[in-house]
């Protein structure tokens, strides 16, 4: 058995093959392969004998990707391009069907989409990445390289912030729900043409449903260049409130982090400047008040970064964290300093010391119930120990997003004829999807000594 997919757009064909078959024997008999195969490969995998006759394509040459071009990069002097395309333009479900083959093979649970509604074709998207050699002779210059689909959900409108495109389209005769149900309703929508051009401008969320680099092109970069282009493509809509992603494995999530982390940095000048507030009213840091966790980073930058970038609030919040970690130096990254807490007369002491209760109101949060069943002493030791699993991650993610923003910056040196030198960092392992959190409490650690610690 043995499966090819065209170079251009991954046209399938299968090859199923025997010498010899089980014989029946009462009602065991030999398995059906290709029915067992018919969720997963298209029956177009099936319409030719050979796969030379299947893999040819006289259009071959004049073939371009469906959609629009996103974005163009160059790589070890190699060209490549991501395009972006709805289901409903040309050869976009064609390539989607195909690339959906891929998916049980490389990504971790991952399963086939079901594209057989017609009102499906709207809300997906999907992304391609491909490598471009125009010098290629009787064949296709684009080679696929990876692919994206991401999903438009329907999201009521925040009550406590409604955007003024929302009040417009609550203000009808009939209850708020019935118009925006109404409205979603592709057989309907056309009734509030006045108020809309299309049920997908309601308020939204975009969700990033697989995410896939081949094998061969993986440890090169291409998957944070299309997640890049992917991430900035989804938030430009004035609609869509926010991007979330759907079960991520370990190295997406490494990927999606060092990615966020350069894109605030770079775009969103009240995140690059995050740090912690050192200057807390004492009332506030009593053990009897609540964490002062607006005061300690700003609430009102928190807000605004959250509006602008469209990033969830989980990934958000350990994002910030990051941030404003990065700002405390290594040398005072260490509990042993913080014995006077925030009466230290080091500025940055305090500021590590501030950070620490920051993440454990995060951590305190998340874990509530099963913090709650243990006795006050464990449960500082679980948070202490917590804290420095997580500021070993972000030490390390951090060292990531350093390495991909000095390469970000030499490449485009060297564009500039600034350099001539480029330096390869390899920044992730692209594979697959997404929504983890990180901060689980840490099992009881082995040390028993006591500490006075934030």
């Amino acid at each position: 058995m043995s499966l090819s997919l065209a170079a251009h757009n991954l046209r399938p064909h299968m090859d199923i093959s025997w010498t010899e078959q089980f014989p029946q024997l009462g009602d065991i008999k030999a398995s059906d392969i290709r029915g067992a195969l018919d969720d997963f490969i298209p029956q177009s995998a099936f319409a030719t004998k050979s796969r030379a006759e299947a893999l040819a394509d006289p259009n071959a040459t004049n073939f371009t990707p469906p959609g629009t071009l996103l974005h163009t990069y160059t790589h070890e002097g190699r060209k490549y391009e991501i395009w972006k395309a709805t289901l409903s333009e040309d050869g976009a479900r064609e390539i989607m069907e195909n690339a959906q083959i891929l998916v049980p093979m490389f990504i971790e649970g991952g399963t086939i989409i079901a594209l057989d509604e017609p009102w499906v074709a709207g809300r997906w998207t999907l992304f391609t990445l491909y490598q471009v050699d125009k010098k290629l002779a009787n064949t296709s210059p684009y080679t696929f390289v990876g692919f994206s689909t991401s999903y438009r959900v329907f999201t009521l409108p925040d009550r406590r912030e409604p955007a003024e495109n929302d009040l417009a389209l609550l203000q009808h005769n009939e209850s708020d729900m019935d118009a925006i149900l109404r409205r979603w309703n592709s057989e309907t929508a056309n009734e509030d043409t006045h108020l809309l051009k299309s049920p997908l401008e309601l308020p939204s969320r975009e969700r990033i449903s697989q995410f896939l680099i081949i094998p061969t092109h993986q440890g090169e970069g291409h998957g944070a260049r299309l997640y890049d282009a992917v991430f900035t493509s989804l938030i430009s809509p004035d609609n869509v409130c926010e991007l979330t992603v759907e079960d991520p494995n370990e190295a997406f999530d490494d990927m999606r982090d060092t990615c966020d982390l350069t894109w605030l940095r770079k775009n969103n000048d009240d995140f690059a400047s995050l740090a912690i507030q050192t200057k807390i009213d004492s009332a506030k840091l009593k053990a009897t008040e609540n964490i002062p966790v607006d005061d300690i980073v700003s609430g009102d930058a928190k807000a605004r970064i959250k509006k602008t970038s469209k990033i969830m609030p989980r990934q958000l919040g350990r994002l910030i964290e990051m941030q404003t970690y990065s700002k405390i130096p290594k040398l005072n990254r260490s509990a042993s300093r913080i014995s006077r807490k925030e009466k230290s007369t080091n500025e940055m002491d305090r500021a590590y010391y501030l950070w620490r209760l920051y993440v454990k109101q995060r951590l305190y949060i998340s874990n509530r119930d099963v913090l709650a069943q243990l006795d006050r002493e464990e449960r500082a030791e679980r948070l202490d120990a917590t804290i420095e699993n997580i500021q070993v991650d972000y030490d390390r993610l951090l060292e990531l997003a350093d390495k991909r923003a000095h390469f970000i910056d030499s490449e485009v040196g060297s564009h500039n004829g600034a350099t001539k030198r480029k330096k390869k960092v390899v920044v992730e392992s692209d594979e697959d999807e997404d929504d983890a959190e990180a901060g689980d409490v840490a099992p009881t650690s082995s040390r028993k000594k006591k500490r006075r610690t934030a």
